[in-house]
């Protein structure tokens, strides 16, 4: 008796979230996979992450996070892609690529196998570390990202992605 009103009670449960999953989902803040694109010539896939040089040991190494504290060490890391093409860009297609954090010089990223091993599985992106300074100021931080495109082999326009939606900040914490 008690496993078959288990048994109900799971299922009306399940039953609930399966009514409900696709009005959460129509909730979304911003559509995915915007292929082919037409507000935009270039998307930026970021994941900023929890890295290993951190002086201060975070809860979990390689977490996604957007919550940092003086000492750890972000890792920005981002595809670029062409919104008409879907073409991810890479080395060739790029004169550099930046991560401008207020306050800080630009930091340049690199072009690189996630992980850093190169191996036929590792899929390569534009990632860099960054090990926030016990100065630096708390709160919400900004930051945005700059590729230049290179045209003939020169550098060409620039392309610059600003990651905050309202409400959604990354932010330095004590």
């Amino acid at each position: 008796m008690r496993t078959t009103k288990a048994l109900v009670v799971a299922a009306t449960a399940a039953g609930a979230l399966a009514i409900a999953a696709p009005a959460m989902a129509a909730d979304a803040p911003f559509p995915m996979n915007p292929f082919p694109g037409e507000s935009t010539d270039y998307t930026f896939n970021l994941q900023t992450l929890m890295g290993h040089g951190s002086k201060v040991k975070p809860a979990v190494y390689c977490a996604d996070s957007s919550v940092f504290k003086r000492g750890n060490q972000i890792i920005f890391r981002t595809y670029i892609v062409n919104a008409k093409t879907g073409k991810v860009m890479n080395g060739k297609d790029m004169s550099k690529v930046v991560v401008r954090v207020l306050g800080m010089p630009d930091m340049k990223m690199g072009f690189k196998p996630q992980g850093g091993n190169a191996n036929a599985e590792s899929p390569w992106l534009w990632s860099l570390a960054w090990l926030v300074p016990s100065d630096y100021p708390l709160g919400a931080f900004k930051f945005d990202i700059v590729a230049q495109l290179k045209t003939d082999g020169k550098p060409g326009k620039y392309v610059t992605y600003n990651p905050v939606i309202p409400g959604t900040e990354w932010s330095i914490t004590p």
